[in-house]
């Protein structure tokens, strides 16, 4: 797949361009950067201007002009114009606000909560429906999963494999570098990897992504970036589009995201399989309820 030009099977192919752009951002090179800089502070000025207008605001060719819109996912800087239009107009208001000292709990706790919300519903504006159906395909054909993710990603991995587990799917998740390294030298053609780093550059998990390719492992990366190292090594890139603020934490929404997506393949590979997922929830329902199994522990 060409990286530059990124397929959206079922998108909106005139939505999401600065969330789009934001989460491709650390990977573009200098001058697509000089565009994007442009843009996110400007974009009123970039829907109105003719593309060797934009060009020149920025410093670059036209033609590195016209790049940067293919890179976006759009054929054309007409189409990116009229994304770029709509996400400005629209009646939704997607606060990114940031807590500051002055702020009482009411105001902390109203922030968290609208950037997750907000961060959902950034990912779901550049979510490529195709992509999540073909993942499950490939989750469901594989005779072993492997999942992987670095530091703050662990939860997520967790998330997954527990979600896994309740589908009747061979499943191993690791966080520990050498683990993760160990297992994917184990694995073969039949066998698939589901990734996830935020950043798309977390050394440990590219290494051990190309560690599972050269055993001919398919790759599936949940990343925030899809022109990052991991989703260059990747068959398939899950995107998500949560924006950096100065919340603790993963409350700029990360996370939420990466498990939002995690279910949402957990409720496909459901409805793909009815009956065989309904027979393992059935198996799993009758241990865990057998007697003493989940006996409160002695007070």
């Amino acid at each position: 797949m060409d990286k530059d030009s990124p397929a959206s099977p079922r998108r909106d192919p005139q939505s999401g361009a600065l969330i789009r752009l934001r989460g491709l951002y650390p990977s573009l090179k200098t001058a697509l950067q000089k565009v994007a800089d442009v843009v996110l502070r400007q974009p009123e000025m970039a829907i109105y201007a003719s593309v060797n207008e934009v060009a020149a605001a920025c410093g670059v060719s036209e033609a590195t002009v016209m790049r940067f819109c293919r890179i976006l996912g759009f054929r054309g800087f007409q189409d990116f114009k009229i994304s770029l239009a709509r996400e400005l107009v629209l009646p939704v208001a997607r606060p990114h606000e940031q807590i500051t000292d002055e702020d009482d709990p009411v105001n902390i706790v109203r922030k968290v909560f609208q950037a997750k919300r907000a961060a959902l519903q950034d990912t779901l504006e550049v979510m490529e429906i195709g992509g999540m159906e073909a993942a499950c395909r490939l989750l469901l054909n594989s005779r072993q999963i492997l999942v992987i993710g670095f530091g703050g990603s662990g939860t997520a991995v967790a998330h997954a494999g527990a979600r896994f587990l309740l589908l009747g799917l061979k499943a191993r998740i690791y966080s520990d570098f050498h683990f993760m390294l160990m297992a994917a030298a184990l694995l073969t053609k039949d066998d698939l990897v589901l990734a996830v780093s935020n950043s798309g550059t977390t050394r440990e998990t590219v290494e051990t992504v190309r560690a599972a390719r050269e055993n001919g492992a398919k790759i599936i990366a949940i990343t925030n970036n899809s022109l990052s190292p991991l989703s260059r090594e990747s068959d398939l890139v899950l995107a998500t589009a949560g924006r950096d603020t100065t919340l603790p934490g993963e409350a700029d929404g990360s996370l939420v995201c990466q498990i939002s997506i995690i279910d949402a393949l957990f409720s496909l590979m459901f409805q793909a399989r009815p009956e065989q997922s309904r027979e393992t929830l059935a198996r799993l329902e009758q241990v865990m309820g057998k007697p003493g199994v989940m006996r409160e522990s002695p007070k």
